[in-house]
């Protein structure tokens, strides 16, 4: 081989071994980040773990009165009536009118719910303390849903229109 040849095959090899360790640098960076960002998902996963057994004691414990508190689910007849008496009671020791519509029910692993389509009308103030009077824990209500308009009839008067949901736990099976 000739000098020039030498050379030539010189410089050709320096460009192979840099390409190549270009090559290989850039692959070993996205290893290096793919690496970093599972990394930083299994930090978060840890972090969320300690999280959720420093609470255990206490969801244990909300369980716990869930089980002796929410009433039982039997028939949809009985669940539907024990919601609308507690719409209609409540509503009236307010001095709120409301129309009660029954609703097809929602259901959750372990739970069903009994709802009913509201519309209410009533004094605003009224209306607000018996929104939140309806909502106590005890009374496993939920509102998923609910506008209020102004009555045009009478302007001293809100309308509600909301869905009202009753949960009840399922008897074991």
């Amino acid at each position: 081989m000739t000098k020039r040849e030498q050379r030539l095959a010189l410089g050709f090899g320096v460009v192979m071994i840099a390409g190549g360790a270009f090559v290989g640098l850039t692959q070993l960076k996205a290893w290096k980040q793919r690496v970093d960002v599972r990394s930083l998902a299994l930090d978060t996963r840890r972090a969320e773990a300690h999280e959720l057994l420093a609470e255990k004691d206490s969801w244990e414990q909300r369980s716990a009165w869930l089980q002796q508190k929410q009433p039982m689910y039997t028939k949809r007849s009985e669940a539907d009536l024990t919601v609308l008496n507690l719409i209609r009671d409540s509503a009236s020791s307010h001095s709120v009118t409301v129309q009660v519509q029954p609703m097809e029910p929602s259901e959750r692993p372990g739970m069903t719910s009994s709802s009913m389509t509201v519309e209410a009308k009533g004094d605003l103030a009224a209306v607000l303390k018996w929104l939140h009077g309806i909502q106590e824990p005890n009374t496993f209500i939920s509102i998923p849903a609910l506008s209020m308009v102004p009555n045009e009839e009478d302007t001293s008067q809100v309308i509600v229109n909301m869905t009202v949901q009753k949960w009840f736990r399922l008897p074991p099976t």
